[in-house]
């Protein structure tokens, strides 16, 4: 319902609208992005509101932080689903680089384009949710300033998502909620401070530089903070690299939601200061580099946190806790920034700028995120997506990427399909429907820790799979030194009941021998268990470079992962590659006390003396067969408790195939498609522009037997995606087949699962 009203006089006043809405999504980040698109998309009636004239928040081309999560904190991690989706099309469809502060507009559009297409998504732009209508422990609606149009609306709907990041919907609403940093004793944390205090991490503008080609001069407003060549913030932070920086960051003491303005004011003054000292202090290689952007809006970290049914913490995650009732994953590292920034000129921006040693501290395993951490324990209509959930200070270092959010915000777009469909309440879904919304989200190609496919309705899993050619376990044929000046090792699946013997290719400076110990885990992000399978020690000759066996003779448990670490032997040079490493493989080192994944492209200042995007190239007999077409039907679509893909043999020319066959007929009408688009790649610094990841099928074709018949279902050229979903008219079929053409690069065909379902009937 709409009507204007009016003054005495007849002058138009305002325009007030009353719609009402299964779902109303605040706030227009990644977090509201993908739980809108996830919501409309199962049929809820959605409404989106952002108070920007852009989607992606932090991500926007207004503010242009970079994507990261899980992947770059452990190996095989990335998010997937709907973030997956838009991060694969804006790639497919960009040609700039995707780092700090160099985001451009395509995504922006891609995340416009994404949310226009779905018919049942209502999306509010520049509209500014200013109060909300709260009884009995419910949202029944918000209003909002539509600023341009002068339009007040009111929004009304059965259930909220607060994805505001401040927790404004919440907060507005009454919901109890905390803003600070909880003391030692509260929970146990090993990273909170001794007593609670308010040093929250702070804001950051980015800013953007570029080469002109000719030196250009740089004069910086006499409001600019002053940072001559001695400076001592200079010291504590690195800063010899393209801008921008993410530790020009002002919090504390300011409040970071009541003081937004004066932090704005305080981070230009900085960005000038900071910029002036690196075009006319000392010479730091940027004389051709003129200023380009500045980001007018502070990107926010932290400021409140809604209290749910729990409360996440940080030891949760140290322990790679999975729970009952887990709907999403995480694996950043405690990343907690010193209270007051940049204004704390004397210290490191985070711990592990000034002592890299404290990674092990701080380092995490995937761990999952709760569903009573979506929502808000005193409004029960209320859901919660992004940086305000429920989480302590501690917690809320590791789980506040913006992809991690994004995954958080397809969990709650798809658990209020399921309060719709059920008459529930969000904190009634846990126990009752839990597993209804697992297996959901694991059909939408969102990844839930410790879940598998057990969907009673994919007929696939009931077929018998099979493929043309599988690939044994080959590693890139060595080639890349690195000293053994620190223990090395490398995590692999296999497939035998024993392993004989192990090969390294190596040189040494004198005669030595070297120890290498087989180890076992159940994670590809696991490395704690140190307990020898079996240990040898093999000598080494000083002269040229040779393969050096260790000969095990060691008993293994088929389809289990085990890793091998070698003892550290400064004389000894150990020879691996800086090609990618094979799925389900993970490089590991040990720089302190524990092991860590060895993250490609990434250095913790002067944490790793070993090359980046190197692994380990062991030799294995007898050779490992990982890659069988079974794993299409293993419930999993990631590289987590086993590799879970199938890889055609890269010796024998696509096509390759994968075939399912059926005791009997069955009667289908709808196909899903997982392919691999290399998990283990960071979306912000390793995703091709304009292309998909090497790995992923370009081309394939979609056969049906029917009454012996082979039928073309259909020819499908330059994909891009990981998940397709493919509907035609219901059809009765023996077999299906798979053929994939080609690979944006990668010589094997590629294929997590396959799903088949009689959707007309369901």
């Amino acid at each position: 319902m709409e009507h204007t009203r009016s003054d005495s006089q007849g002058r138009h006043i305002q325009t007030e609208s009353s719609e009402r809405f299964d779902l109303v999504v605040c706030g227009g980040g990644l977090a509201g992005v993908c739980a809108a698109i996830s919501a409309s998309r199962l049929g809820l009636n959605t409404a989106l509101i952002q108070d920007r004239p852009v989607l992606g928040g932090n991500s926007s081309s207004e503010i242009r932080v970079s994507l990261a999560g899980a992947a770059n904190g452990n190996p095989w991690a990335r998010e997937t689903g709907i973030i997956e989706e838009l991060t694969l099309t804006e790639r497919y469809n960009n040609f700039t680089a995707r780092r700090e502060s160099q985001i451009n507009d395509v995504w922006d559009l891609v995340l416009y384009d994404a949310c226009r297409r779905e018919e049942n998504l209502t999306l509010y732009l520049d509209t500014s949710i200013r109060r909300v209508k709260a009884e009995k422990g419910r949202v029944s609606s918000v209003f909002a300033s539509q600023l341009a149009s002068e339009r007040e609306l009111e929004i009304k709907g059965d259930l909220f998502v607060d994805a505001t990041g401040d927790g404004t919907i919440a907060f507005l609403a009454g919901a109890e909620y905390r803003i600070g940093r909880e003391g030692k004793d509260e929970f146990g944390e090993m990273w909170a401070p001794d007593k609670p205090d308010m040093g929250i991490m702070g804001s950051t503008i980015y800013f953007a530089v570029k080469d002109v080609g000719k030196p250009v001069h740089f004069n910086p407003p006499p409001w600019a903070e002053k940072y001559p060549a001695d400076s001592v913030v200079m010291k504590t932070r690195f800063h010899h690299r393209i801008p921008g920086h993410w530790w020009i960051e002002v919090g504390f003491p300011f409040h970071t939601i009541h003081d937004n303005e004066k932090i704005r004011a305080e981070l230009m003054r900085h960005v000038m200061g900071v910029w002036d000292h690196l075009k006319n202090q000392d010479d730091h290689g940027f004389a051709n580099y003129a200023l380009d952007w500045i980001g007018k809006i502070p990107g926010k970290r932290e400021s409140r946190r809604i209290i749910g049914d729990y409360i996440l913490t940080g030891n949760d995650m140290m322990h790679g806790r999975i729970f009952p009732d887990a709907v999403a994953h995480s694996g950043w590292y405690f990343d907690l920034h010193t209270p007051g920034g940049i204004l704390a000129q004397s210290e490191f921006p985070e711990p592990t700028y000034g002592d890299a040693s404290l990674v092990d501290l701080c380092d995490v395993p995937v761990y999952s995120i709760p569903l009573r951490s979506l929502y808000s324990k005193d409004i029960e209509n209320l859901f919660l997506a992004g940086r305000d959930i429920s989480v302590t200070h501690v917690a809320l270092g590791s789980i506040r990427l913006m992809s991690t959010c994004a995954a958080m915000g397809q969990a709650v777009g798809t658990c209020a399909w399921i309060c719709n469909r059920y008459g529930l309440l969000p904190g009634q879904v846990q126990p009752e429907k839990i597993d209804v919304l697992k297996q959901q989200l694991l059909k939408d190609d969102h990844y839930v820790p410790g879940a598998r496919n057990e969907d009673m309705a994919d007929l696939a899993r009931h077929a018998k799979i099979s493929a043309t050619s599988s690939a044994p376990l080959l590693f890139p044929e060595p080639a890349a030194p690195q000293k053994l000046d620190i223990p090395l090792g490398v995590l692999f699946p296999v497939t035998s009941d024993r392993l004989e013997c192990i090969g390294i290719l190596m040189e040494s400076s004198k005669d030595t021998e070297v120890t290498l110990h087989l180890r076992s885990t159940t994670r590809t992000c696991d490395f704690v268990d140190e307990s020898d399978v079996a240990r040898v020690s093999s000598p080494i000759k000083a002269g040229a470079k040779t393969w050096v066996d260790f000969k095990l003779s060691a008993k293994t448990k088929p389809t289990s992962l085990y890793w091998i670490a070698l003892d550290a032997n400064p004389d000894v040079v150990v020879f691996g590659s800086g090609q990618s490493a094979p799925t389900g493989t993970v490089s590991i080192h040990k720089p302190f006390k524990k092991w860590h994944y060895l993250k490609p492209g990434i250095t913790w200042h002067n944490l790793e003396p070993v090359h980046q995007q190197w692994i380990l190239c062991p030799r294995l007999e007898p050779a490992q067969y990982p890659y069988e077409a079974e794993n299409i039907l293993s419930g999993v679509t990631r590289a987590d408790y086993w590799t879970n893909l199938w890889i055609s043999h890269p010796g024998q020319a696509l096509p390759q195939s994968a075939l399912m066959e059926f005791e009997s007929a069955i009667s289908c009408d709808t196909i899903y498609v997982t392919f691999d688009t290399n998990l283990g790649l960071f979306p912000n610094l390793h995703l091709p522009n304009w292309r998909a990841p090497d790995e992923t099928a370009r081309d394939y074709r979609i056969w049906a037997q029917i009454n012996g018949a082979w039928k073309e279902l259909g020819l499908f050229r330059d994909n891009f995606l990981r998940r397709r979903v493919h509907q035609f008219k219901r059809i009765k079929v023996e077999k299906i087949k798979i053929d994939v053409l080609s690979t944006w690069g990668d010589p094997s065909a590629r294929i997590f699962e396959i799903r088949l379902y009689d959707e007309s009937s369901m």
